[in-house]
């Protein structure tokens, strides 16, 4: 697990460094059309998780979390830089709706419990395939039983910064990405399959969803938290 920690850490590195031109690189700089596009996924992950505290992980630099706030009671918005915090802290949002948290998503030291939801977007991608259990249960142990959990991530593309050029030894896939600045960076981009999320999440909660939207090349899973012990 030392090198998946590894690249763990260099994506953090990598992240906290890309903070000035994220929202560019993703097209959320006042991009009407792509807002259009996004609608029917933004209005499932509302009603998942209207009325619940939610807990945010790698928010970066907020974009769903702005989403979140409309519906949720509370949302705690935890990222591991703070560059990528102070900018989300930036956005528009409804007053004392939203707060801000320093913790590494593989832990979440120092995060509360009692959650009634759960949220990341292009987080599970970035995960090892070594880390990513851990990483569940971390989480887990802030949900209370019944908490809706909601992964929204990526399909696969041609893009060239979502096209590994290598495979690690535990099976990840690495790209190799430029920031503006000259910087190089490894990335973890995993691309899973159905089948794969679903078994991830088996023996975690109840009543798995999982749905694809291959038009925008995102897929999501959902599910609900429940004391059942994993077989």
């Amino acid at each position: 697990m030392g090198e998946a920690r590894k690249l763990a850490e260099k994506m953090c590195e990598y992240y906290g460094a890309r903070a000035p031109w994220h929202d560019c690189y993703m097209g959320y700089t006042g991009n009407a059309a792509l807002e259009e596009l996004l609608a029917p996924i933004v209005a499932v992950v509302e009603e998942l998780l209207s009325g619940r505290d939610v807990l945010e992980v790698a928010c970066g630099t907020g974009n769903w979390t702005e989403v979140l706030a409309k519906r949720a009671a509370s949302v705690l918005a935890t990222d591991v830089n703070e560059s990528t915090l102070r900018r989300a802290e930036a956005k528009d949002r409804p007053v004392g709706a939203v707060n801000f948290q320093a913790a590494d998503a593989y832990t979440l030291e120092g995060v509360r419990g009692g959650f009634t939801g759960a949220f990341a977007s292009d987080w599970w991608s970035h995960v090892p395939r070594s880390l990513l259990p851990p990483f569940l249960d971390s989480l887990h142990e802030r949900l209370e039983e019944g908490a809706r959990v909601v992964f929204l991530d990526m399909l696969p593309s041609d893009h060239p910064d979502l096209t590994p050029y290598r495979q690690d030894d535990e099976g990840n896939a690495i790209c190799r990405r430029t920031l503006p600045d000259g910087r190089v960076f490894d990335v973890v981009k995993n691309f899973p399959r159905e089948r794969d999320v679903l078994e991830s999440v088996t023996g975690r909660g109840e009543g798995a969803e999982y749905h694809e939207w291959r038009e925008l090349r995102r897929w999501l899973v959902t599910y609900t938290v429940s004391n059942t012990p994993r077989s």
